[in-house]
């Protein structure tokens, strides 16, 4: 479970860095549209469902834990960083 919530957020964090570089390409490209922008760099129809259900699936896992959850997300999204930066993916 925490394996497809790291791809996942790889994922997002990917797309998020895609977006921030068409931000500057509103006009020429997108017509001036931020929606599809965002629906170009994050396509949310396959990875939203995705990530709800590996995230409640996530937080039911950590549930016993005992270590809070911004650790887990955080450590997930640093390592996904991580991997992009290095171009592991």
């Amino acid at each position: 479970t925490s394996h497809f919530v790291a791809l996942q957020i790889g994922v997002l964090l990917k797309g998020t860095c895609y977006l921030a570089e068409e931000i500057f390409h509103l006009q020429s490209r997108h017509h001036g549209s931020f929606w599809r922008a965002l629906g170009a760099c994050i396509p949310l129809r396959w990875h939203g469902p995705m990530l709800l259900i590996c995230g409640s699936a996530y937080v039911a896992f950590l549930d016993g834990d005992g270590q809070p959850l911004d650790f887990h997300l955080g450590l997930a999204s640093l390592c996904q960083l991580l991997i992009l930066t290095l171009g592991l993916h």
